[in-house]
Order: C-alpha cells, then structure tokens, then sequence
C-alpha cells in the first residue's frame, strides 16, 4: 500500500485537535507496549510465531498509520488496521457523522469537538 493511501483515512486532520500544533506522519507499532516511529518496521515472521502464537491477531498492531503532535503528543491513529471494532465502542461524529471511538473528545477524521454526555 502506497504511504498515500496508508493516510488517506486520517490525512483530512491539518492540526492538532488538542493544542493546534502541527501534526507529524509516523507509525504506531504495539506489540508488548507502543511505539513510534516516522518509519515502518515489523517482526520478522519467526518472531511473530514465537511470541504471538496464540494471541488473538486484535492484540497485535503493527505500523498503523498516525499523526502525532510533538508539541503536546497527542496522536490520531488509524486504528482500521486491526479489524473491524464493535459496534458497541463506537459513536457518530456530532459534525460528520462519521462511526468514531466512543472515548474520543476530538473526532480523527475531521478534528471537531464532541459533546459532553450530558446526564
């Protein structure tokens, strides 16, 4: 996959929700903690049988495309590589209606904030 489609999903993001830094491209990596880089990487296949046999394949996340404030941070993962989420963990965007963490504050596709529960 192109590094342009790999940003397609999170590239309409031009700052950073949180504190209007700018937004860097890289790679999030989470195998046994999480990592960044500006770069691709990834175990080899003979690490992977070893230290995820087993595992159920949503434990393991290699080289999602994200944007990270170096100011502040935060990240915007495209989380879409690790399977398709539940419904139940999900919301709409309050402005594009886009399907969204049911934990965001900001929506990953086009930066709006959302609304506070209101209870």
């Amino acid at each position: 996959m192109s590094e342009k489609n790999e940003f397609s999903r999170i590239v309409s993001v031009k700052k950073c929700p949180n504190c209007g830094g700018e937004l860097n491209k890289g790679y999030f990596t989470a195998i046994w903690g999480m990592y960044w880089d500006t770069e691709k990487h990834g175990l080899s296949a003979s690490l992977r049988d070893t230290f995820l046999a087993g595992w159920n394949k949503q434990f393991e996340l290699e080289n999602a495309p994200a944007l990270r404030c170096e100011r502040c941070g935060i990240a915007i993962l495209d989380y879409g590589l690790i399977g398709e989420t539940p419904r139940s963990f999900l919301k709409k965007c309050v402005q594009c209606r886009e399907l969204i963490p049911i934990a965001s504050d900001y929506c990953p596709k086009c930066g709006t904030k959302q609304k506070e529960k209101e209870g």
